[in-house]
């Protein structure tokens, strides 16, 4: 795939707002993965503090991840995929977490706290700092994450940067 869908293609050429765009966005790559939940979570690199902005969920429950602050800080438990997150802006593909080695993901934590069973956690940094995730995932079975599905992701990790370094500035300068 060496150039998105044409239906995300065309949400990036809509000169659209940051908050616009990922609203658009979830849902949109839940359609496209296809995938049971995206979610777009932003952070503040030098506090090491963010927050999911925008989520989609086919099963409607998108409200409960609105928000959600707890993903990194002090009181967060040990998260490898965070781990990896800070340390590469590589992407990682989860087929499945029951599967998955140790290093990769805590499957406690996985199962009761995201309740997936497939995931992609994608980093994006500016520069060498982390600023956000951008995470898709499946729900109920494991999941062959394509060749297909991998570019769309890596292309998708360069076209979120801007957007995403401009909305951050919003979150946490105030």
């Amino acid at each position: 795939m060496e150039h998105l869908p044409d239906g995300l293609r065309r949400l990036f050429e809509g000169a659209l707002e940051p908050d616009e765009l990922f609203t658009a966005l979830m849902p949109a790559l839940g359609e496209v993965l296809p995938c049971d939940r995206s979610f777009l979570y932003l952070r503040e690199p030098v506090k090491q503090h963010g927050i999911i902005t925008h989520c989609w969920a086919r099963d409607g429950r998108a409200a409960d991840w609105l928000g959600a602050d707890w993903l990194e800080g002090a009181n967060a438990p040990p998260d490898p995929l965070m781990t990896l997150a800070l340390r590469t802006p590589i992407a990682v593909f989860v087929e499945d977490i029951e599967t998955a080695g140790s290093d990769v993901v805590d499957r406690a934590y996985e199962r009761e706290t995201f309740r997936h069973r497939a995931l992609i956690h994608a980093p994006i940094y500016v520069d060498k700092a982390l600023i956000g995730i951008l995470e898709c995932s499946v729900f109920e079975t494991p999941r062959v994450w394509s060749e297909d599905d991998r570019q769309l992701i890596a292309h998708l990790q360069a076209k979120l940067t801007a957007p995403a370094q401009a909305y951050q500035a919003t979150l946490f300068d105030a």
